[in-house]
């Protein structure tokens, strides 16, 4: 199979991954793409809300190829997921546990897992437990699990996860910290849980009882520009939109070119080393021909704690941009999107509102540390999970309700 042979060849996914791959019909579970179109790499809307916001898709095959590798999945494993969607996802993993095995997936939504347990019988995988439950809770009645892994995006760790996990177990889910989401894989250590791999993803966040504060709100004329920031905390729309609609300053860093890959590092140790700042998520669905506003989508920070009130976002990008230019309302995206630029360019920051060129100055200049501390990144992330009230110390700690989550990198 032609899905099958890419996932192989661009991630370069474990056999028994690439064997359910090959196996089971995606075609059966997406009716909303005619067959052959079905086995294309990627996502697939499967509902949404009266304005059109995605709630509930079937992931980009890549994506989720990605994360089986990391759930380390086996023959006889009993699984529980957290998101039941289209029920593919379980599908695959019940092909790759087999019959000794046992895979359980719950979803928020009763016409979903309705859904999902129809797909699953007529895809010859009935065997799999498909209840309509909050995933905040897990699902007790059939623990232990080996794995557990969440199809969707969490902004905490359930403590009842944690019970229900076998020793030795593993979870794999797609955590958001500062605004960045991650995949995860997280493996059960003495008292805490420790990541064994992370890497970049973007998934329908979680609703229920974790769902956390996280919001989107709307900027400007709509339909148009909306945003979002990681924790909740405040932001005018009006200065948002302002900001977003007038001139960018471009400040490049003074360090040797970056890649595609280092542009995302250098974005994510900025927003992880500066707390202070908020991350902001801007999208924009106007109609065709809008101008107003940055690029699908934007990520930057923001300064929102001067004392005159002035607001500044900044971001960080890719091009070969004299450091004096300025663009008004023409913004590159984030550092997903920035692949247009080569195997090498400068790294540029590029300021909005008020604050943006001193904002923009000031990030460039962090770029410098990020350069001399020899360009952590992603590959070398590494995440702890503590109950609430432990005491720790590291580069980043994100207190969070259920846990307290430690980043740094080795």
């Amino acid at each position: 199979m032609a899905l099958a042979d890419f996932l192989r060849d661009s991630v370069g996914i474990d056999e028994p991954v690439e064997a359910a791959f090959r196996q089971v019909p995606r075609h059966l579970f997406v009716p909303e793409r005619a067959a052959p179109l079905a086995y294309s790499d990627e996502s697939v809307v499967v509902k949404a809300g009266a304005d059109g916001t995605p709630l509930s898709s079937s992931s980009q095959p890549t994506m989720m190829a990605i994360m089986l590798n990391q759930l380390g999945l086996e023959r006889g494993h009993r699984v529980l997921e957290i998101g039941a969607g289209t029920g593919y996802n379980a599908a695959l993993m019940a092909h790759i546990v087999g019959q000794t095995g046992n895979v359980v997936t719950v979803d928020i939504d009763a016409e979903l897992t309705a859904r999902a347990s129809a797909s699953l019988t007529a895809g010859g995988y009935g065997q799999v437990r498909v209840h309509c439950a909050d995933g905040a809770s897990g699902f007790p009645g059939h623990a232990p699990y080996d794995r557990i892994i969440a199809t969707v995006g969490a902004w905490d760790i359930a403590p009842q996860w944690l019970e229900q996990l076998a020793p030795g177990g593993r979870i794999v889910l797609p955590l958001s910290v500062r605004g960045v989401q991650l995949s995860v894989a997280l493996d059960r250590a003495d008292g805490y849980l420790a990541s064994t791999s992370a890497v970049w993803c973007g998934f329908i966040r979680m609703a229920g009882a974790l769902a956390g504060p996280e919001t989107i709100l709307p900027a400007g004329p709509q339909p148009g520009m909306r945003f979002g920031t990681d924790d909740g905390r405040p932001l005018d729309p009006d200065a948002v939109y302002a900001a977003l609609n007038g001139p960018a300053v471009v400040v490049a860093a003074e360090l040797p070119e970056v890649t595609r890959t280092e542009l995302g590092d250098a974005d994510l140790w900025l927003t992880m080393v500066e707390p202070e700042l908020l991350r902001v998520s801007v999208h924009r669905g106007g109609a065709p021909g809008q101008a107003a506003g940055p690029a699908q989508p934007f990520y930057g920070l923001a300064e929102v704690a001067k004392p005159d009130g002035r607001l500044g976002i900044a971001a960080v990008t890719l091009g070969p941009v004299d450091a004096d230019q300025e663009q008004a309302g023409a913004v590159d995206a984030g550092p997903e999107e920035a692949g247009a630029a080569g195997s090498g360019a400068a790294l540029l920051i590029r300021g909005y509102g008020p604050y943006g060129t001193e904002l923009a100055s000031y990030l460039a200049a962090r770029a410098g540390t990020w350069h001399r501390l020899g360009r952590p990144g992603i590959a070398s992330l590494r995440l702890r999970v503590y109950p609430p009230a432990a005491e720790v110390t590291g580069d980043l700690v994100v207190r969070r309700p259920c846990s307290t989550l430690v980043l740094g990198w080795r």
